[in-house]
């Protein structure tokens, strides 16, 4: 049986081989990964700036550099945060005293037109305010309210569904009819406050009807427990109002994101100083991914000549062209860059012998101190100009993209693999009876032995009985 169950243990060894790849290409696939992560890390600008934002009260704001900061400092005072309108049904919105019994209570039946504006406020010897519509939001939304829908829970599920700009939640104050419809404008700042109206209202549906600038009788109904409000700040005693807490235009290159107002007249500072740690540590981070990377593909397809051994990958394809597909990349100028910043090497990081990337740390830190080298253009994608980190980021995400060269090569060996199975389960099955047979074969010669041996043990007794002559 050893002899019979030799072709299975050359199926063992051929599935062990492809078992051993399998095992390679992970790793490889593992340092490319590894390789795309920090490739992000310098793809784009905003993760390329040199410059480090503080603030003195990071409790009122924070801010953020970009690629377009530069270095200095401003005093910037918080006087109000934007706020995004809030309305609720009134305590005696429903049939009931304070509101309904539950999300499932009918309400009625109609539509509701939402269009967001800002409302003026009543000055003498005006009596009433006015609303002008958003000029960003000219066109209202209707959401029209049937019998499949009319219970404050439906209501509520089709004004969320209409993408209105408008969220719809529903508040229970733990009372008896403590169920009350609730609405917040999506969008903060004053522009965005809501004007609601209802058309062919049966039952309480009128009870939405939103306008303080109209006159007419039940055209507000609804209560505003926040109001729609703009953010202001001031900085360097210059005011500026915004929609939104993050402020991205304020100061060049800055993000703005405010947290609380502040007393009157109080400000903090905000400094801009030009900080390259964070760049040199990602770059380091890149060329050390890259290193690893190119270390992965030696390993996986090296040859020892003192022992006549190839590693498991040794002359796969795949792996030959991904090394070739990376080193092609750092190969070429960049298309697009300035002059004396098209190469990685015009800032000192070059290829070794061994295809690994070695920093020049004097040729790096000059590059890294000069304000007028641009190392994102290197790195990231500038208009026209794609750096070797998002080159590097696009080929890796094609590499290892369900479709890509790893994943066909993968998938091979693993079907591979099955087929090595399927053969050996065959194998393994007619063994079974080759066995059986070769055992039956035994037992039959094993019988014939022992009646061979019994019929000369009866004629050599019947021999030693015979007369003997003298």
């Amino acid at each position: 049986m050893a002899f019979e169950r030799a072709p299975i243990t050359l199926l063992d060894k051929k599935e062990a081989s492809y078992q051993a790849k399998l095992s390679s290409f992970g790793s490889l696939k593992s340092s490319l990964a590894s390789l795309q992560t920090a490739a992000k890390a310098l793809s784009t600008p905003d993760k390329f700036s040199p410059m480090k934002a503080s603030v003195a009260d990071a409790t009122t704001l924070s801010a953020s550099a970009g690629s377009t900061a530069v270095a200095g400092s401003y005093e910037v005072e918080v006087k109000s945060l934007a706020q995004s309108q809030k309305l609720m049904m009134s305590a005696s919105a429903g049939s009931g005293t304070e509101g309904y019994a539950g999300t499932n209570t009918v309400v009625g039946t109609g539509t509701i037109t939402i269009n967001f504006g800002t409302y003026t406020p009543p000055e003498a010897p005006a009596t009433t305010p006015g609303f002008t519509a958003n000029p960003d939001k000219p066109d209202a939304k209707t959401i029209v309210i049937g019998s499949g829908n009319n219970t404050l829970a439906g209501i509520r599920d089709a004004i969320n569904a209409a993408n209105a700009g408008v969220s719809a939640s529903i508040i229970n104050d733990g009372s008896t009819n403590g169920f009350r419809l609730s609405l917040t404008s999506t969008d903060s700042g004053a522009r965005n406050a809501m004007q609601i109206s209802v058309a062919d209202a049966t039952g309480d549906l009128a009870q939405l009807n939103y306008d303080p600038s109209s006159a007419a009788p039940g055209a507000t109904k609804l209560n505003e427990n926040v109001t729609a409000k703009d953010a202001v700040i001031k900085v360097d005693n210059v005011t500026i109002t915004k929609q939104s807490n993050t402020i991205t235009d304020a100061i060049q290159g800055v993000t703005l994101n405010l947290s609380k107002t502040m007393p009157a007249d109080t400000t903090t500072k905000i400094t801009l100083t030009r900080d390259t740690s964070n760049v040199k540590a990602a770059v380091e981070g890149f060329v050390k991914a890259y290193n690893d990377t190119n270390k992965a593909i030696r390993d996986a397809t090296a040859y020892d000549a003192s022992t006549g051994k190839a590693a498991v990958l040794a002359g796969d394809s795949t792996v030959r062209s991904i090394q070739s597909q990376l080193r092609g990349l750092f190969s070429t100028p960049l298309s697009g860059a300035p002059a004396g910043m098209t190469m990685l090497s015009d800032v000192g990081i070059s290829f070794q012998k061994d295809g690994s990337l070695a920093i020049d740390e004097t040729k790096f830190g000059k590059a890294l101190a000069d304000p007028a080298k641009d190392l994102g253009k290197l790195f990231t994608s500038t208009g026209s100009i794609k750096g070797y980190a998002w080159q590097v980021d696009v080929l890796a995400g094609k590499i290892l993209s369900p479709v890509g060269q790893l994943a066909d090569r993968t998938n091979s060996f693993n079907q591979t693999i099955k087929d090595i199975g399927t053969r050996r389960d065959a194998m393994n099955t007619r063994l079974v009876s080759v066995e059986q047979r070769y055992r039956d074969q035994f037992a039959a010669l094993d019988t014939l032995v022992a009646s061979m041996t019994t019929t000369s043990n009866f004629l050599a007794q019947q021999l030693a009985n015979l007369p003997k002559n003298t």
